[in-house]
């Protein structure tokens, strides 16, 4: 009965972390152990919202995982007839890697030692066998492990199902070794430093490491490290494809640049301020898709996330937005277009919506990152996206409301180049929200899906459609604000007084040259008619 509950409790727990519908688990000892548990969070809750989500954030890069490696230190053992999941692996087979060149797959458990912190010390425990790491594909977990029995008996050991007693038994035939149904354990044992184990794994998909107690000992501390390899490296296999897409934006972005800097040379003395602001835009979008390929490069190699690169990283993707949404808003205002400078009042509206963006945006862009591999909670996840996407509503309320009332104030000036440049930059906009807005919805059907159908293509949606849509609004800015001949005069401000001028100066000349035109045809009259009276006299 004590095992049925406690089994109960502890299955509840890795439902509720890795399903889609988390529900709440009766067991409290399963919960508060893992490294990253949302229940452990409320003893934590400081009163400003603002700093909940800082520490949320750091709580996200200061985990014990590390991409592919989950390092035990000094980590607690399971209540006796328990288990936890604590972790998510993404692993493709040797045949469907997208690079095989480093191999086969492999799980290996690492310089893992267990040590007594009871009465009972470690020699007397060297025969104990309960204690087991193990990883498991996601999709199976439920077909076997029976959460009202999971621990083995001597009964099971008679009919070949187990091994050994008081270890971790899972629904198979008898005689079905365990690598057959995409089970790979290991036993830790007391007393003794065992040499690392390291397992071929076999099939693609998502494996959860499960941490098992079936004995009757739980006083005790465990450290070292479960390591888990693709064929490719150690990044996991829902981030691989990240690596070789920022690689091809790192291409693209010099690309641009190149184009960008050419034109810039050629009309040095046409550019103005917004092209400026472009040219920067360009800069950070190179410096974000480089610094994310190397840290994806490093994580590959080394296996572990490098904390510099992944904060830098997180940094530059954070500034890009917020320098982008701010250049179209200050353009949108009419800044350098029909207003010289901005109020003091609006540059510090500016100013705070950038700093409350750039914190925001940085606690979304750390819990995304960790999203898959910590299998985090769908609730807590929207409670990081939502004030990210309240604050995106603003921004871009703020665009248009100030973009509409720009193209009134042109439209009145008769400024109609001006005019058709941000009426092409409105629709421009209205294009990417819309493709955006797809996005989303096919992300929101796809979470129907369980995680192993849907982790293959899910960063292409999360991540990958962002930056091309991205791109796609740079380059369209680019074509509308390239330097060129007199694009001071066309993109530049210019005073109302002064734009009315040039438009009455433009309609006199135009009646100048009519004038002008009707004089030389009489001129040229009167040159034919007396040229040819005397040719008639002297007839």
């Amino acid at each position: 009965m004590e095992q049925r509950m406690r089994s109960a409790g502890a299955a509840g727990w890795g439902r509720r972390r890795l399903s889609p519908s988390p529900s709440l688990s009766s067991s409290s000892s399963s919960s508060s152990s893992s490294p990253s548990s949302p229940s452990s969070m409320p003893m934590l809750l400081p009163s400003s919202p603002l700093l909940l989500l800082l520490l949320i954030a750091s709580c996200c890069l200061f985990q014990s995982a590390h991409g592919q490696i989950y390092t035990f230190e000094k980590e607690p053992l399971p209540a006796s007839k328990s288990l936890r999941t604590m972790y998510a692996f993404y692993v493709y087979s040797h045949k469907e890697a997208p690079d095989q060149s480093l191999g086969q797959p492999f799980v290996k458990f690492h310089s893992l030692e267990v040590h007594s912190t009871g009465a009972t010390p470690d020699m007397e425990l060297a025969s104990y066998d309960g204690l087991q790491l193990s990883i498991l594909r996601f999709r199976d977990f439920w077909n076997l492990i029976d959460p009202n029995r999971f621990c083995s008996v001597q009964a099971d050991v008679d009919a070949k199902l187990a091994e050994a007693p008081d270890q971790l038994l899972v629904s198979k035939p008898p005689g079905v070794a365990d690598e057959d149904v995409n089970l790979y354990s290991h036993t830790v044992r007391f007393y003794m430093k065992e040499k690392d184990v390291q397992l071929p794994v076999h099939s693609t998909g998502v494996y959860i490491l499960i941490y098992s107690n079936c004995g009757s000992y739980s006083e005790g501390l465990v450290s070292g490290s479960v390591i888990v390899k693709n064929a490719y490296g150690f990044l996991p296999g829902n981030e691989y494809h990240k690596m070789p897409f920022y690689g091809w934006m790192s291409f693209i972005y010099i690309v641009l640049a190149a184009i960008w800097m050419g034109l810039s040379l050629r009309w040095w003395r046409e550019t103005v301020a917004i092209q400026y602001c472009i040219a920067a835009v360009i800069f950070l979008g190179l410096l974000e898709a480089t610094v994310w390929w190397m840290f994806f490069n490093d994580w590959n190699s080394t296996g572990t996330r490098g904390r510099f690169l992944f904060i830098f990283a997180i940094l530059t993707s954070v500034v890009k937005s917020v320098f982008s949404y701010m250049l179209v808003l200050v353009a949108s205002l009419g800044w350098g277009v029909t207003r010289p400078y901005l109020d003091h009042k609006t540059i510090v509206r500016v100013q705070i919506l950038s700093f409350l963006y750039i914190v925001l945006d940085f606690v979304r862009e750390s819990v995304l990152s960790y999203r898959f591999s910590h299998s985090l909670s769908a609730a807590f996840i929207v409670l990081c996206l939502i004030p990210v996407a309240l604050l995106n509503g603003v921004i871009f309320y703020w665009i248009f409301t100030a973009l509409s009332s720009l193209m009134e104030t042109l439209q009145q000036r008769k400024q109609s180049e001006k005019l058709l440049l941000f009426q092409r930059l409105w629709n421009v906009i209205v294009g990417a929200l819309i493709l955006a807005s797809c996005s989303i919805l096919f992300q929101l059907f796809d979470l129907s899906k369980t995680i192993s159908m849907r982790w293959h293509h899910q960063w292409f949606f999360a991540d990958g459609v962002s930056h091309i849509l991205f791109l796609a609004v740079l380059v369209a800015m680019m074509f509308l604000w390239a330097p060129g001949y007199q694009s001071s005069q066309r993109f530049s401000y210019t005073p109302a007084a002064v734009a009315d001028s040039d438009e009455e100066s433009n309609k006199k000349g135009d009646i100048w040259a009519e004038d002008d035109l009707d004089e030389e045809e009489e001129g040229d009259e009167s040159f034919w008619a007396s040229t040819r009276k005397p040719a008639a006299e002297t007839i």
